[in-house]
C-alpha cells in the first residue's frame, strides 16, 4: 500500500530542484525514538517494500535518506538502524535489519522488540510473533504501537536542510491547518515530539525549526506563498520562539 506522498511544499522543492532540501515520502520514514523524558535513544529508517523486493539492496534515494540519519546519529552519538519490511503481505512475521553496511539480519517481530529494548526503549509486548497489514496502517506501525507501548516518544523527520558542505544543518517540522498565519501557534499536544527532535538537534549540532502554512479545506488549497517560521530549542526559555512570516522564495535563507 502507499502512504502519504506529498504536499505543496515538497512539490515546490522538487519543482525548483532545491538541492539543499531533502525529504522522504511514500513507504519510508526517518524516525527518532526516545524515552518518556523525550531523550533520543535511536534513529531508524523504516522502509516498506513489496515482498518480492525484500532482499534487494536499498535504492540510491534510500541510501541518501539513511545517510542523513547516520550523519546525525554519529554527531549525537546515537545508534542508527535500517529496517526493511514487506508492505504487500497480510501477515508480517519477520523484518530485515541492517546498519550502514546493508548486510541484512532477519529478525522476528519478537526479536525486533528485543532489539529496541536493547537501546533502552520501553518495550511493553514481546510475545506477538506476527503483525497484520491493513488499509489504514502498516504492520510495522502496528508493531510500534503495541510493542513499544506508551512510555516513549517517537517522531518522524519531515524535512532537512543541508549546509553548503552537504551536511544536515536544520530539521524542519511541517505543520498545516486552516488557521490564518497570524493566529496559528504550535499546539502544546505536540510539545513532546518537539522536545524529542530538539534533543536530537541539540546533540547533533543542528537547528530545529517549524514551518507552518495554511491549508484551506473547501475549496482545497495548500497555500505556501507565505510561511510562518518558529525556532525550537528546549534548552532555552521559552523553548519555542516565533520568527515571523516569510515569502516562499525566502525559504532558502531562513
Amino acid at each position: 500500500m502507499e502512504y502519504y506522498k506529498s504536499n505543496a511544499l515538497y512539490e515546490y522543492i522538487s519543482s525548483k530542484q532545491l538541492p539543499r532540501f531533502k525529504f522522504v515520502v511514500g513507504n519510508a520514514w526517518q524516525l527518532i525514538y526516545g524515552d518518556n523524558s523525550c531523550r533520543a535513544l535511536v534513529l531508524i529508517f523504516a522502509v516498506g517494500v513489496p515482498n518480492s523486493e525484500i532482499e534487494n539492496l536499498p535504492s540510491d534515494a534510500e541510501r541518501d535518506a539513511f545517510n542523513l540519519l547516520i550523519i546525525a546519529g554519529n554527531h549525537a552519538h546515537l545508534p542508527v538502524k535500517y529496517i526493511r519490511f514487506a508492505c504487500d503481505v497480510e501477515e508480517v512475521e519477520t523484518v530485515r535489519v541492517s546498519d550502514h553496511t546493508f548486510s541484512y539480519t532477519t529478525l522476528s517481530m519478537v526479536q525486533l522488540s528485543q532489539l529496541f529494548g536493547s537501546f533502552g526503549l520501553p518495550v511493553s509486548n514481546t510475545h506477538t510473533a506476527k503483525y497484520l497489514n491493513d488499509k489504514t496502517s502498516s504492520a510495522y506501525h502496528k508493531w510500534q504501537r503495541t510493542s513499544l507501548g506508551a512510555a516513549l516518544t517517537v517522531s518522524d523527520i519531515d524535512l532537512w536542510r543541508l549546509s553548503d558542505a552537504g551536511l544536515p544543518e536544520i530539521i524542519f517540522e511541517l505543520k498545516r491547518s486552516y488557521y490564518d498565519l497570524s493566529k496559528w501557534k504550535p499546539f502544546t499536544d505536540d510539545y513532546r515530539n518537539f522536545q524529542l527532535i530538539s534533543d536530537l538537534c541539540s546533540r547533533a549540532g543542528m537547528q530545529f525549526k517549524i514551518i507552518y502554512n495554511q491549508r484551506i479545506k473547501t475549496p482545497f488549497e495548500d497555500k505556501i506563498d507565505r510561511l510562518k517560521i518558529f525556532t525550537v530549542d528546549f534548552a532555552n526559555t521559552p523553548a519555542i520562539t516565533e520568527n515571523g512570516i516569510i515569502l516562499l522564495n525566502e525559504l532558502e535563507n531562513i
